[in-house]
């Protein structure tokens, strides 16, 4: 009993949105075994495929798809530890636009980049995009990128490196177990940019609070919203706060420093 206690106490920790990922990953591999890897065939994203073959659907999920358990395995647990912390920061809602736009993003610049690497190696056209590598290694790069001092735990290992040479570390070693991984340096790209644009998050939905409220209250996120491991905007670390807000609450504090300065003015004049 007490290791299925530890196991629920586990499953609880995990937000929404992470366990949705969790479970449609599983989901996909046990399909995909059951298939003979036909579903994988399908919806990995093969530049040549993709790009010359029109077959556009492959640059929406393949995310989803890990390619065999040992990925999967290894894929999820270094995800899981990044993205938690990303859905309690900035929401259940936001945490999902990001998993699907951002991935959908990654992978039409990689499209595009295997298509201008192609003079060099032919092989570029044919390489495969296809698992939660990439999200994973834009959230350490905008963590590394934030807090350079800090110390992060490396993907499921009992070991700590500094925030700063987290990235190199992993994109090496992920080119070491597949090389290349043109994927990630299409990550690398689009993190850069979402670091200098979008202070490291670009679905993080900060200056429309009633957008996202009005997501949570819709369907089918009405029926789930109340559960304890979903992130509401009212809940999460970074406030919704639009510009024009903080500027109003800038100035009520400026002048409640003014007001109570005066007073202390007058009483010494007294």
């Amino acid at each position: 009993m007490l290791i299925i206690d530890k196991i629920n106490a586990l499953w609880q920790s995990i937000t929404f949105g992470t366990k949705f990922v969790l479970l449609s990953s599983i989901l996909c591999c046990i399909l995909d075994v059951l298939t003979n890897d036909i579903l994988f065939d399908l919806f990995v994203d093969v530049p040549n495929k993709t790009f010359n073959q029109f077959e556009l659907w492959r640059l929406l999920i393949p995310q989803f798809f890990h390619g065999n358990v040992y990925n999967l395995i290894i894929s999820l647990l270094g995800f899981l530890l990044c993205a938690i912390e990303v859905e309690k920061s900035y929401g259940t809602i936001p945490f999902f636009c990001d998993i699907f736009f951002t991935n959908l993003i990654i992978q039409a610049i990689y499209v595009l980049l295997c298509f201008s690497l192609q003079k060099l190696s032919i092989e570029a056209m044919d390489s495969q995009s296809f698992g939660f590598w990439n999200i994973t290694f834009i959230y350490m790069l905008n963590k590394g990128l934030t807090d350079q001092d800090d110390y992060q735990k490396f993907l499921c290992f009992p070991f700590y490196i500094p925030s700063k040479y987290y990235p190199a570390a992993f994109f090496l070693i992920m080119n070491l177990i597949e090389f290349p991984r043109l994927d990630l340096i299409a990550a690398t790209l689009f993190a850069f940019i979402e670091y200098q644009l979008f202070d490291g998050f670009m679905m993080k939905l900060s200056k429309n609070k009633g957008f996202v409220t009005g997501i949570e209250h819709s369907f089918p996120f009405k029926y789930i919203q109340s559960r304890q491991d979903f992130i509401t905007c009212d809940q999460v670390n970074h406030p919704f706060m639009s510009e024009e807000a903080k500027m109003s609450q800038y100035h009520l504090e400026i002048g409640t420093i003014s007001t109570t300065e005066t007073r202390v003015q007058d009483q010494q004049q007294i």
